[in-house]
């Protein structure tokens, strides 16, 4: 399961994403270029191979960086694998000055946050997610 974590520069004191005034643009961290270099400095092993989907994988983390198409990179989406990328996603974001937040609370990211859980299945989920008995190969 994956974790979204969006990240951008918000207006001063912000610690919700729904506290955000619509239609407010965040400013500029700077060209996709540039972004990229600064994500090499912290994770050199980035795969950069398609600008506006960064991926960083290793034994430490698995994240993958939408900075979109633009020119101009003004907000970033993380989606992360779990806890153990969060500490890549806060070096990532302070180097490029931005604040992340969690997209399922809400609430800024930190070191203790932790992925959401998913709701329990319900019964038909259960009945149409059940292997057959056939298919276990008597």
């Amino acid at each position: 399961m994956s974790w979204a974590i969006y990240a951008m520069r918000g207006p001063g004191g912000v610690r919700r994403l729904e506290d955000i005034p619509d239609g407010y643009q965040p400013p500029s961290l700077g060209t996709a270029e540039a972004v990229v270099d600064q994500v090499r400095e912290l994770a050199p092993d980035v795969d950069a191979s398609k600008r506006s989907w960064l991926q960083l994988k290793n034994a430490d983390y698995d994240v993958e960086m939408s900075i979109g198409k633009g020119v101009e990179v003004r907000d970033i989406t993380f989606y992360i694998d779990g806890p153990r990328s969060i500490p890549l996603v806060m070096q990532i974001s302070s180097k490029l000055g931005v604040t992340p937040y969690d997209t399922e609370s809400g609430n800024f990211l930190t070191e203790e946050s932790r992925p959401p859980v998913p709701p329990p299945l319900t019964p038909d989920e259960i009945k149409a997610n059940k292997p057959k008995w056939w298919k276990f190969g008597r």
